[in-house]
């Protein structure tokens, strides 16, 4: 049978058996609110590869990041958690009185039997089955003490720390896990959340209801029992942006998450429309192919950098971008303030040495066009950006400033998995690349799409850097070494961070009580 029936009939049976006594407010007076999102692949968040805002209100996360400072770990399913001073022991504890949406206690019981279900391996690859299973598999045991499940790691790893304030490791209670195959918990896991999953028609929307015994420690919140709102509906038909802007306009959605450049500049000041900041931490970064010409030359790449002036770029699209100055920008984890005011101040904005090291290289202006030349070619090379967003923007801006040091760059426009492809297999000049987490390791470790700009033993060196950085346990020595494997890669040049994009939420101003945070964390807890 189709998978996205077998979907719909185990959530419509899951919406006949939850709450079979319960009542809602009669449609005329029901309190519910419409959102658009991206479709949902299940409710079992071990198993699904992405995992997207509105999903969040299914799932609670163990803790939750400051308003305003991501450093700051705050309580939510979690009253608490401390590691042993190795590092090797992780103990969480879970208060009493939560309850997931069918009645049944929230207790570290479930947190044990959630992430064994997510590091199986029954495919037999020594791999977790679960997309995100890398993320725990420092986890060897976990025994229960009272309220508290303690886990023993086989190293610590900060990204440990970040996952549990994202809801790629959550709560599906221990009977269901026991009691249900991965085929039905694909749509019937029951994860604790704020709410729960109706309705799923694929192709359409998503229904959801509220979760009566909920309960929350969020301090971000004033509200911390069930929801006030009915239901919720999100849509995921897929709809033209302007139809989407005028959806919301005419109060049909009364929230958009990560509206584009042009939805931006149409609702930004329209009547009865909230545009807001909600930006996760991404990097837009510059790759370049240090097998072609011209741009296999330090001096070459170097001198690109001086060049660029990102606050041009910032300029020329409208504020949509943020400049950026490392890998690892300040709303993530184990940020580093020194690396990133070192490139700011030797690595950007210094046209007349960038002119020095190409005539150092032997390219100058022999004929006279404006462009530098030598063994009677120009210094030129291709730019890959994407087909939509603000990099078709930056590359236009990229292009004139280069100009005038005498490189020309022309630009190619491709959706992001022909750049991909063209880049990991070395097809290619240079691109634009983009890379969204909330801390600095996955960021790291992915920054080369490219296989053959670091390798060998600077590979090693690189990644050893990587390795001391997560798994040192002194947040601020952790810093410290993050910016250590930074200035690595900036040793040669192959990657160049730039911007960042910034993220707009746009929602009805009548929607009283949503909590947006620095890091595009989203609370439904006070709308009513």
């Amino acid at each position: 049978m189709n998978r996205k029936i077998i979907s719909l009939l185990l959530s419509l049976m899951l919406a006949a058996t939850l709450f079979a006594g319960a009542t809602f407010a009669s449609a005329e007076e029901a309190r519910t609110i419409t959102l658009y999102g991206d479709e949902w692949e299940g409710t079992d968040l071990f198993h699904v590869s992405g995992w997207y805002t509105s999903q969040g209100l299914t799932q609670d996360t163990f803790f939750t990041q400051g308003a305003d400072d991501p450093t700051e770990i705050l309580p939510m399913i979690c009253s608490a958690y401390s590691y042993s001073d190795d590092g090797l022991t992780l103990r969480l504890t879970f208060p009493e009185g939560m309850k997931f949406a069918d009645g049944s206690d929230v207790g570290p019981e479930d947190f044990k039997a959630s992430i064994e279900y997510g590091l199986e391996d029954l495919d037999g690859d020594g791999e977790p089955d679960s997309d995100w299973g890398y993320a725990y598999t420092s986890i060897i045991d976990i025994q229960i003490d009272g309220r508290d499940a303690v886990c023993t790691l086989s190293e610590y790893r900060a990204d440990l720390d970040y996952f549990l304030v994202q809801p790629f490791i959550g709560l599906i209670p221990s009977e269901q896990i026991e009691s249900m195959t991965r085929d039905e918990l694909l749509w019937g896991a029951l994860p604790y959340g704020m709410y729960y999953l109706d309705e799923y028609v694929p192709g359409s929307h998503v229904t959801l209801k509220p979760n009566p015994y909920y309960s929350t420690l969020n301090p971000l919140v004033e509200n911390k029992g069930p929801a006030k709102l009915d239901y919720i509906t999100v849509k995921f038909t897929e709809m033209e942006n302007f139809t989407l802007t005028q959806m919301i306009k005419d109060g049909e959605l009364d929230l958009l998450f990560g509206i584009d450049m042009e939805m931006y500049r149409e609702l930004e000041g329209a009547p009865g429309i909230t545009v807001l900041d909600a930006t996760y931490p991404n990097i837009e970064f510059i790759e370049f192919n240090k097998d072609s010409r011209g741009l296999d030359d330090y001096n070459v790449r170097k001198a690109i950098a001086l060049t660029l002036d990102r606050d041009e770029m910032v300029f020329m699209c409208d504020g949509l971008i943020r400049a950026e100055y490392a890998m690892a920008t300040p709303t993530m984890l184990s940020f580093n303030q020194r690396h990133y005011d070192w490139l700011k101040e030797n690595l950007t904005n210094d046209v007349e040495q960038a002119k020095a090291l190409l005539a150092e290289s032997g390219w100058v202006d022999t004929n006279g066009d404006g462009y530098v030349d030598k063994d009677g070619e120009n210094l030129s090379f291709s730019f890959m950006a994407r087909s939509t967003g603000s990099s078709v923007t930056v590359a236009q801006e990229m292009q004139l400033e280069l100009k005038e040091i005498g490189i020309d760059m022309a630009i190619e426009t491709l959706d992001w998995n022909y750049r991909y492809e063209n880049m990991t297999s070395d097809n290619y000049d240079s691109g634009i690349q983009s890379l969204s987490w909330g801390e600095p390791f996955l960021i790291l470790n992915y920054a080369h799409y490219d296989p053959d700009n670091l390798v060998g033993d600077e590979l090693a060196e690189f990644q050893a850097l990587v390795d001391d950085a997560v798994t040192e346990t002194d947040e601020e020595l952790r810093a410290e070494k993050v910016g250590l494997a930074e200035d690595y890669l900036m040793n040669d040049l192959s990657i160049l961070p730039v911007y960042s994009d910034v993220e707009y939420t746009a929602y009805r101003t009548d929607l009283e009580g949503l909590v947006i945070t620095s890091v595009a964390n989203y609370y439904f807890n006070d709308l009513e």
